[in-house]
């Protein structure tokens, strides 16, 4: 056991922090910026401090544009051409493969239908999974839990990140060191990470409003948008096939913007994550309001709305627009605290 935990230790002091949270680092302007912020103490009005690289904001806005229309594939390089091409060809037939969930998460899943599961009747599932052990173990030490005494301990780490929420997260760091695995696409990884605990974290304040426990509120914005991994992982498994290139963010928007919903939905039927299971990929029926105008705006929509003004905020503007039929008051608030736990 000693030498388990050394090894763990000794993995996690040398992990570098590529894995979508944040502790000290920070993205400023120019220099200018950086010395008013040091002498005032705080950015200008309606700015923060940004948390997100210009090139992060610019690729995650540009996930979450469906309205984009399809791009001809000729304007695509040789490379990029065969992947989207390929990528069509198994939608159409029906044959585009979504990663088996791991034995870890299923294990999971199976011990949070038990009422009487306590933390350390999950310590041997995750503990079989070395490199799901250190991914727990950071995300428990990191800013967006809050904690500022670390641990090296799993059964801690477990409580900390809490049972409502270890599923999901489970399966999205699961779904990452799959990924990063190959040698592409570690940054577009790291980004859509952010973006998604920190939509994780605001649905989770939303809960009240989205009629749902704190945790299954959680586990809907961590999982909003699984299919832009999916797509980033079917791409790193192209890039490691062919050692002549690597695909690029272009083709990867292409992919997700033809067939995002296609691969969420599919997603959500492979994972058996539908209606019979608490956590809900997708909004249904259940799940939408009706505005004062008489519109309905789907679930899915709305945190769609949430997200474009995270990644806003992330990039060191914090505006309010449309907030979706959220109270306006609580989503300000709800932004505020989940930036504030980003940038600790």
């Amino acid at each position: 056991m000693l030498s388990f935990f050394n090894w763990i230790y000794a993995l996690f002091r040398l992990a570098p922090d590529d894995s979508g949270t944040r502790t000290a680092s920070r993205c400023h302007n120019s220099p200018s910026e950086d010395s008013t912020q040091a002498t005032t103490g705080k950015p200008d009005a309606g700015e923060t401090i940004a948390l997100l690289p210009k090139e992060g904001v610019t690729f995650l806005q540009a996930l979450l544009n469906t309205e984009t229309p399809p791009k001809d594939l000729q304007s695509f390089s040789s490379f990029d051409r065969t992947f989207v091409s390929n990528c069509i060809r198994k939608i159409r037939e029906n044959s585009f493969e979504i990663p088996m969930l791991p034995n870890a998460v299923i294990r999971t899943q199976e011990l949070l239908s038990n009422p009487k599961v306590v933390a350390s009747d999950f310590i041997e599932i995750i503990k079989e999974d070395p490199t799901l052990s250190v991914e727990l173990l950071r995300l428990a030490n990191s800013s967006y839990l809050g904690f500022s005494t670390p641990t090296l301990d799993l059964k801690h780490a477990i409580v900390r990140v809490g049972f409502g929420q270890l599923h999901g997260l489970v399966t999205m760091l699961s779904l990452r060191s799959r990924i990063l695995q190959g040698e592409h696409f570690r940054n577009e990884v790291k980004w859509i990470m952010e973006l998604s605990l920190s939509t994780a974290k605001l649905c989770q304040q939303l809960a009240p409003e989205l009629h749902m426990a704190p945790g299954e509120a959680f586990t809907l914005g961590l999982l909003h948008h699984i299919e832009y991994l999916i797509v980033l992982g079917e791409a790193s498994q192209n890039a490691g096939k062919h050692f002549s290139g690597a695909v690029s963010r272009d083709a990867v928007l292409e992919v997700v913007h033809r067939f995002g919903d296609s691969l969420h939905a599919l997603t959500s039927r492979s994972w058996g994550f539908g209606e019979k299971n608490d956590m809900k990929l997708l909004g249904n029926g259940e799940n939408e309001q009706k505005t004062g105008d008489g519109d309905t705006i789907e679930l899915r929509k709305r945190i769609d709305t949430l997200q474009r003004m995270l990644i806003t905020a992330l990039g060191g503007k914090h505006h309010l627009t449309d907030t979706a039929g959220f109270n306006p008051t609580n989503v300000k608030e709800a932004i505020s605290i989940s930036i504030a736990q980003t940038a600790n």
